[in-house]
Formats: C-alpha cells, sequence, structure tokens
C-alpha cells in the first residue's frame, strides 16, 4: 500500500510567486505533486500555517481520522462544536485538498450526507 503524504512549503513572496507560476503549469499538465508527496502546498509566510492548522481544526482533522464521523452533523456533535463553524472550517480544508468530502446515502435516507474523510499518513512542513 502506497503512502500518501502531502507537503507544506513556507516561501519568501520572490519564491511564492515562482512556485504559483510553476504550479499553475503543473495543473495544465495534471501534475500537481513532488516526488514522495501526493499534494504540495504553498504559503506566502507563516501566519498562514496557523490559519489553516489551527488548534480547533487540528482537532477536527483527528475526529475525522480517528472517529469516521459518518456526516459533518455527526462531527459537529462529536466535536461539541456548532455546525456551521464546522461546515465552514471542513469545506475549506477539502478545497486546499487536506479532507476529502464523499456524498453518500444511507439505505432508507432521503438526502444524500457528506461523508468527511482524511486519507493521509501524514504531513511535513518546509520552510
Amino acid at each position: 500500500m502506497k503512502i500518501r503524504k502531502f507537503k507544506i512549503k513556507v516561501q519568501d513572496s520572490g519564491q511564492f510567486r515562482d512556485d504559483v507560476i510553476k504550479t499553475w503549469k503543473a495543473a495544465e499538465k495534471k501534475k500537481l505533486h513532488e516526488d514522495g508527496y501526493d499534494l504540495v502546498l504553498s504559503f506566502p509566510d507563516i501566519s498562514w500555517l496557523s490559519k489553516i492548522f489551527g488548534a480547533e481544526r487540528i482537532r477536527l482533522i483527528q475526529a475525522v481520522r480517528d472517529r469516521k464521523p459518518e456526516s459533518i452533523y455527526q462531527l459537529a456533535k462529536l466535536l461539541g462544536r456548532s455546525l456551521p463553524n464546522v461546515h465552514r472550517d471542513i469545506h475549506e480544508l477539502a478545497a486546499y485538498g487536506i479532507i476529502e468530502l464523499k456524498k453518500v446515502r444511507k439505505k432508507g435516507q432521503k438526502r444524500e450526507a457528506l461523508l468527511p474523510e482524511y486519507n493521509w499518513d501524514g504531513f511535513d512542513i518546509a520552510v
């Protein structure tokens, strides 16, 4: 089984701009990864780490990984947080590719639920 890891890079503005251009070109070729990593996220300064990986979001990621909730609603209940806040955090983490959201419908249910999944073995931070 392949180990799935992502990398977070923090760079100065010049390196960040060059990396964005390189990432854009890689996206056109559908190659958004570096050797050893399935996903690479680049940020212009260290303050982005606390925005993306604040304490509540780390708790959220751990709950998705360890407790495997069947919906965002169930995740909010597990964490004791409001549904709108968990919904916002989950969708932002999904936009970065850190959390995956799958549409599922249980037997007898009329609506689909979004199943959050964390399918990474780890991540590295490069400064």
